[in-house]
């Protein structure tokens, strides 16, 4: 049996879904994640010229994480659920 928060989630329509995104909280929240995404690349183009950029891995990273947030699509959702539910865990997972 699936947690709450996963059946809620592969039932959700588009409609729903972008009604969710659009929704004023949920927009001030996706412009946070872009802003912060941002904040990293001031950071990293700084410590590039000081040169002490030691490992621009860990920011691109960080920077893709948080864009891949603010990009993400209900089947993203949908196909990450799909994709956890055939392979087998020794657990579950709950709220």
């Amino acid at each position: 049996m699936r947690p709450a928060h996963e059946s809620l989630l592969l039932q959700l329509t588009e409609q729903e879904y972008n009604l969710w995104r659009h929704h004023p909280i949920t927009a001030a929240y996706l412009r946070y994640l872009g802003d912060q995404a941002e904040a990293f690349r001031t950071a990293a183009a700084d410590l590039l010229e000081a040169g002490n950029l030691d490992d621009p891995s860990l920011i691109r990273g960080r920077i893709l994480t948080l864009r891949e947030l603010q990009s993400l699509s209900l089947d993203d959702i949908r196909n990450s659920y799909r994709q956890e539910g055939t392979e087998e865990t020794s657990g579950t997972a709950t709220d």
